[in-house]
């Protein structure tokens, strides 16, 4: 069990979107009413709701406050349509952990393995390369954490380390590439981090995941400086995470006046303890075949 408390999520409850039933319009019309917690429209459900859907939002209460109960954050992120998960965040924005993983290859497992696994988690920077290290890691995020935070991570990530470590990492997810793409933003993590200019740039700007294939096999060949360079790029894909989530959030802040949110603040983005090699970053520019154990 996390460490975390789902007591600090007060934001979900004043959510009824996740209930069966219950839409956007229905929800603003529970706010005007003056209903603001799932216990006050348990109570005032009969008068609301006819029949059919007075039993569907009955159940949903139940289950909600039985998750809450059980601590159970998992559970509202399965049951918040997808747009609205971002409500997760104010609760457990201290417990959040940015993650991004490195691949030996394409493909999934049992095909390739996880090179480089990277977490950044209450303003310090973890990560490993050597398996068991990597799952004692994954261990204790689950225990600590109270979300995640990647980019593509719930298509990619999360099933790529379920299916190596055979672990379910159930564990509420805020996955950025569609939040933003619905936000506007197109492309990958890099290029709209290229259109954020005043957060911070890195200097991996121009690597991409074939490059960090090619680091994995120059570090197998002990390249000196090739594992290095993998860790820095590893580090400022995922050291970019909480600033693009945080200005996220506080777009939904304005869109969202109702509900009389604070907006978050980023902390500063940690000096790395590793450097781009520039004789391995020369090698990569090249573009030539990906050396070959």
């Amino acid at each position: 069990m996390t460490s975390h408390s789902i007591l600090n999520h007060q934001l979900l409850r004043r959510t009824f979107v996740h209930l069966k039933g219950v839409g956007a319009r229905s929800e603003r019309h529970l706010w005007k009413l003056g209903i603001t917690d799932w216990e006050q429209l348990l109570m005032r459900a009969p008068q609301l709701f006819k029949a059919k859907r007075l039993d569907d939002v009955r159940r949903s209460l139940e289950l909600s406050l039985a998750a809450w109960e059980r601590g159970d954050l998992y559970y509202f992120d399965r049951a918040l349509p997808g747009q609205e998960r971002w409500r997760l965040i104010p609760g457990g924005f201290p417990d959040i952990a940015y993650f991004d993983i490195e691949a030996a290859n394409g493909g999934m497992p049992p095909a390739t393995e996880s090179t480089v696994v990277a977490f950044y988690f209450r303003g310090e920077l973890h990560q490993e390369y050597e398996y068991s290290r990597k799952r004692d890691l994954l261990h204790w995020i689950m225990d600590e954490a109270a979300l995640f935070c990647t980019y593509n991570g719930a298509a990619y990530d999360v099933p790529f380390l379920r299916a190596e470590f055979g672990m379910k990492l159930d564990k509420a997810h805020i996955d950025l590439c569609p939040w933003l793409r619905r936000q506007g933003f197109k492309g990958g993590l890099k290029t709209i981090q290229k259109t954020t200019s005043h957060l911070h740039q890195r200097s991996s700007m121009d690597l991409d995941g074939y490059d960090a294939v090619r680091l994995w096999r120059m570090h197998e060949e002990a390249q000196p400086g090739a594992l290095e360079t993998l860790l820095t790029y590893n580090a400022e894909d995922v050291l970019i995470l909480e600033p693009l989530l945080v200005d996220a959030y506080n777009r939904e802040v304005d869109l969202h006046p109702d509900l009389d949110l604070r907006k978050l603040a980023s902390a500063p983005v940690p000096l790395l303890k590793t450097r781009m090699d520039p004789l391995i970053y020369q090698l990569l520019r090249t573009k030539g075949p990906v050396p070959t154990a």
